[in-house]
């Protein structure tokens, strides 16, 4: 096994870790043992926790992303940008960890000036492709000539976020369904 595979391998036990314990309890301690290792390896990969927090916060960004450009092999219309913002929503176990993950690096990096600065860049990555998007559909008269795409963007990413985070905090108020409802109904008043 390479020492990028075993990275990713460490990265991926620290994901299964602030999952279940919650990052406040993730500790290089606590990803050893979930690895069945000495925490020399797992500092190996990783210099100190913020360390790898970063690195997981990268790879939530890089998941999203994923999800969403794998979506765009669809051909171009309001359909395939409501498939892009569900990619954010914990519609499966996988989406639930991500949104997790996020919102454990979110309150961790409140108050730390480096972290809150590596999550508006990853946050304005995912934006761009937004944005973009947004754009692609404006050009192709599938969306109202008169939105602001940069403005549109940033109120999707915000609903989108607010429903997940929601869907975390009180299940029983909106399910799974119905948020695709609510993100539906949203791009649909932007034609």
């Amino acid at each position: 096994m390479g020492q990028r595979d075993r990275r990713y391998e460490v990265s991926e036990a620290a994901w299964r870790v602030i999952v279940r314990e919650g990052l406040d309890r993730t500790s290089m301690r606590a990803i050893a043992h979930e690895l069945a290792c000495t925490t020399g390896v797992v500092t190996h990969y990783f210099r100190d926790k913020q360390d790898l927090i970063l690195f997981a916060l990268h790879q939530v960004t890089q998941a999203l992303l994923q999800g969403m450009r794998a979506v765009q092999q669809q051909p171009l219309g309001c359909d395939r940008l409501v498939a892009m913002l569900l990619t954010f929503l914990p519609l499966d176990t996988k989406q639930r960890d991500i949104l997790k993950v996020w919102v454990a690096f979110l309150g961790y990096a409140v108050g730390r000036p480096e972290l809150m600065a590596e999550h508006q860049r990853s946050a304005g990555e995912l934006r761009a492709l937004v944005m973009a998007e947004l754009q692609a559909l404006q050009g192709a008269q599938y969306l109202r000539a008169d939105l602001d795409p940069a403005v549109e963007a940033n109120a999707l990413l915000a609903l989108v976020n607010g429903l997940g985070l929601d869907s975390l905090i009180q299940a029983q108020c909106l399910n799974l369904e119905q948020q695709q409802q609510v993100v539906q109904r949203y791009v649909e008043r932007l034609q």
